[in-house]
């Protein structure tokens, strides 16, 4: 199974819009919750539901170190 890329990911977020974390943390959670259940199912994936949680946390820290950053502006 393939692990996430977590420094090309953050470097990705980074360059995101606020609307593109968003949407794309929206994305994560469908695509893991599909991972799994194709999982429980004896089917095999190349990324696992916390391949994908893994995904959409980086993207959720990036949006709230932004709301956070302009929160103290």
């Amino acid at each position: 199974m393939k692990n996430l890329d977590w420094k090309a990911t953050e470097k990705r977020a980074r360059s995101m819009t606020d609307e593109g974390l968003i949407w794309s943390r929206v994305d994560c959670n469908e695509a893991a919750t599909a991972a799994d259940a194709l999982e429980r199912a004896g089917c095999s994936v190349s990324k696992s539901g916390g391949y994908y949680r893994d995904e959409a946390g980086v993207y959720a820290a990036e949006l709230a170190g932004r709301r956070a950053k302009a929160a103290r502006s």
